[in-house]
């Protein structure tokens, strides 16, 4: 019953090395059923391995899908769909951050206001992600999947790259690793990370996830609008003179994600929520017809209120299946600073 919750405990049995847990929790607001007796769980699975051989069927691989934390998913929702980040280094002065664990937006934007300069950040190391592989290969998973941030703005695609090699050299079979270079940060790679975490959830394979990965790419429509050029000023992407006049007039440019790279485009012009405003349109309402009506997500740096409101506009739309609100992490807010939102879309084909 579909609208029951049913809590089983996860088991091990040499019959079934792919069902464990064969039942993911249900979660709702009813109460929660008793635990099956391990002979019943385990009668109600040899019918259900007989019936995948009588359609001529597999076990299903069980997949686990890694990322960084660059990919602006909340814990909620990666939990939701067993995916794991890895976090990036941040560094305030000489105090090393875990990105997503023990440091805020806030904080970045604190510290480079009173020192002038963007703090320094470093991508998650070979030795972290051969751990984590290794650890879910070791431990009942099959296959595994990884994308995150751009390979062109950190070293992160390659040390996870690294560490797959190097775990392939140990013995593990290179056919259980599907590694992905997002070309994205932020919501991008989790526009990709949700679609594969959904092909799994349905029975797909993980190199059902790679591909569909790889044919989302060119279709993936990433970009945000900031409120001041400070940051892209101090990241280098802005000229003293163009930070100047920019704040002068009152500029506030589109950041796009274009072939990896971070690319200013066109500037709006006046007060933030007036360009916001604009943005929006420009980007989702005058396009609708050429969006993907899966999902759409408003990242951003800016109060939870006007976002929401931001939302609800786009809702009552009612050509989304999801709208979905994000709080960027260390790596849009250290670039864009604060007043940042991006609306993040798949472009059909």
């Amino acid at each position: 019953n579909p609208s029951f919750p049913i809590y089983i405990h996860p088991f091990r049995d040499p019959l079934f090395p792919s069902f464990s847990p064969i039942i993911t929790a249900l979660r709702g607001k009813s109460r929660a059923v008793p635990l099956l007796p391990a002979s019943k769980f385990r009668r109600i699975m040899a019918l259900v391995y007989v019936n995948i051989l009588k359609k001529g069927g597999k076990t299903p691989l069980r997949t686990k899908i890694f990322t960084d934390t660059t990919c602006d998913l909340s814990p909620e929702r990666r939990a939701a769909h067993d995916i794991t980040a890895l976090p990036l280094h941040v560094f305030l002065g000489e105090t090393d951050y875990l990105d997503g664990v023990d440091v805020t937006p806030q904080q970045l934007f604190d510290y480079a206001l009173q020192n002038k300069q963007l703090p320094k950040t470093a991508a998650v190391g070979e030795y972290d992600f051969e751990n984590a592989f290794r650890e879910a290969l070791d431990n009942g998973y099959d296959e595994l999947v990884y994308t995150g941030l751009s390979s062109k703005l950190s070293s992160t695609y390659q040390n996870a790259c690294l560490a797959r090699d190097s775990l392939i050299e140990k013995g593990y079979d290179a056919k259980r690793f599907h590694l992905v270079d997002s070309l994205q940060l932020s919501s991008g790679t989790a526009h990709l990370l949700l679609r594969a975490a959904g092909i799994v959830e349905n029975g797909g394979t993980a190199q059902q996830a790679e591909d569909d990965m790889r044919a989302t790419l060119p279709r993936l429509s990433t970009h945000f609008i900031v409120d001041t050029l400070q940051y892209l000023h101090m990241g280098g992407r802005c000229s003293s003179i163009a930070f100047l006049a920019g704040s002068m007039l009152k500029l506030h440019p589109q950041i796009n994600m274009i072939d990896g790279a971070m690319i200013a485009g066109e500037k709006f012009r006046g007060k933030l929520d007036r360009c916001i405003a604009q943005y929006e349109k420009k980007t989702v309402f005058d396009i609708l017809d050429q969006i993907e009506p899966e999902r759409i997500f408003l990242t951003h740096t800016l109060p939870d209120e006007p976002v929401e409101a931001l939302a609800e506009e786009i809702r009552k739309l009612g050509y989304f299946k999801e709208v979905l609100c994000e709080r960027a992490g260390a790596t849009i807010a250290s670039h864009c600073g604060p007043g940042t939102i991006g609306f993040l879309t798949i472009h059909k084909a």
